[in-house]
């Protein structure tokens, strides 16, 4: 999933700015940047005692020390494009870190991906 989501945000310009989307963690410059990670899956069809799908969870931080309702629109049509579902009740409200002076704000999708199985 992480090179699907790479392949997605390669390049990733919101309003003319390059956005960094990054696995975790964030460690270059710039005051607007996205992280990424796996959350949870759960199991969504099982047959034969295989499991043929299960439904993965990812969170992207958005992390920002301006506005970042453009960049958040732009991820969701992003993901939308590729086959992911935008989660809102696992998704995170508007948040502001004292400590750092970013703007915050999670947004959870998923996607289900198929098993290979033994048979």
């Amino acid at each position: 999933m992480n090179n699907e989501i790479e392949k997605i945000f390669k390049d990733f310009t919101v309003n003319g700015k390059k956005v960094p989307v990054s696995f975790l963690r964030y460690n270059g410059r710039e005051t607007t940047y996205v992280t990424y990670q796996q959350v949870d899956a759960d199991s969504e069809f099982s047959a034969d005692d295989d499991l043929q799908s299960y439904v993965v969870y990812y969170d992207f931080d958005v992390y920002s020390k301006q506005n970042y309702l453009a960049i958040t629109e732009a991820i969701k049509s992003s993901l939308k494009a590729n086959g992911w579902r935008y989660q809102p009740g696992k998704s995170s409200g508007d948040l502001y870190e004292d400590e750092t002076g970013y703007y915050h704000t999670t947004l959870n999708f998923s996607k289900e991906k198929g098993e290979i199985t033994n048979g």
